[in-house]
């Protein structure tokens, strides 16, 4: 008997919202974002002038993005995060092809991130970025093209595009779910890894050419800094957490019940077993995610253990 054919007793009564259901009913940020990009795209279409010099009337990818003397410019920075949610407007496949690779890996690595932090790990690997694009930029001394893909419209053109973080949200992938099957352009057969490694071999072989001078119309750097910050985070084990605002103005009620806790030192008896179902939860989610055959020999008699109670309790 396989392990999606056991029962693990859930109670269908409880008030909370599990893991399994989070899985199953998620809120999606990867759908917001997409939302948020494409009617920013709409919106600068409005400025958009195709008879003018330099392509717009009013520049306002000039105005959003950022180029490398951004850096002296403190008061600028936040350009570092807003080039992240403009497009080419020469070419809708620009932002096209970005939702879509957002749309496709966004959706499962928000499921095993949760929205709040998928949402930090996306906007900090935009800005980590933009920072590393413009300090290359410096490098090289030159200017970026105003797409991350598509054709240069003017020499000092502005760095905009998701690239960055569309390729950390691939790698992420990558790690979370390396054997997972996919098709590239729906043709070629491909591992999750496989592929991670080859958009970041692209990236590296067109940051090599960037940083000897080479002129190109693409960002490698870019890209190749947001999949660099997706290594790090996920074999660093970073976690966003702190940045939440909620968080803080709780601080000092999770004081005063920590206080509370060394005073009394309660007995919990039933602590146990709610991590153990909290586990159970958690092990029913990566199924769903990775299949069975992902789990390790300890988390299955985890699961049969935990089955096994709620099975006892049901006879009592």
């Amino acid at each position: 008997m396989g392990l999606y054919d056991r029962d693990y007793g859930r109670d269908d009564q409880n008030s909370y919202q599990t893991s399994w259901d989070r899985v199953q009913k998620p809120r999606s940020m990867t759908v917001t974002l997409i939302i948020i990009n494409v009617v920013i795209f709409l919106i600068s279409m409005l400025f958009f002038d195709n008879g003018s010099k330099g392509g717009e009337s009013f520049n306002i990818l000039r105005f959003f993005g950022f180029v490398p003397t951004t850096l002296f410019e403190p008061w600028m920075w936040w350009q570092f995060l807003t080039y992240g949610f403009f497009h080419d407007l020469n070419s809708i496949w620009h932002i096209v092809f970005n939702m879509f690779m957002l749309y496709v890996f966004g959706r499962m690595v928000e499921s095993r991130m949760g929205s709040a932090e998928f949402l930090r790990f996306y906007l900090i690997s935009i800005i980590v970025g933009g920072f590393i694009g413009a300090i290359t930029g410096l490098v090289t001394n030159s200017m970026p093209a105003a797409a991350e893909s598509g054709d240069a419209m003017q020499l000092a053109a502005p760095t905009i595009g998701a690239s960055g973080g569309v390729l950390a949200l691939v790698v992420m992938f990558a790690c979370y779910f390396p054997q997972q099957e996919l098709f590239l352009w729906g043709i070629v057969k491909m591992k999750a890894w496989v592929l991670a490694a080859l958009c970041v071999g692209m990236d590296l072989v067109g940051s090599l050419f960037t940083l000897a001078g080479g002129e190109t119309s693409t960002a490698f750097t870019v890209h190749l800094a947001g999949a660099g910050f997706a290594l790090a985070y996920h074999y660093g084990h970073w976690n966003f957490r702190w940045l939440s605002f909620g968080s803080a103005p709780d601080i000092r009620g999770k004081m005063r019940q920590r206080s509370r806790r060394m005073k009394l030192k309660l007995h919990d008896p039933d602590k146990k077993l709610r991590k153990e179902a909290d586990e159970a939860d958690r092990l029913l989610a990566k199924i769903h995610q990775t299949g069975e055959e992902s789990l390790t020999a300890s988390e299955r008699k985890l699961l049969e253990r935990y089955s096994r109670r709620q099975r006892e309790k049901r006879n009592q």
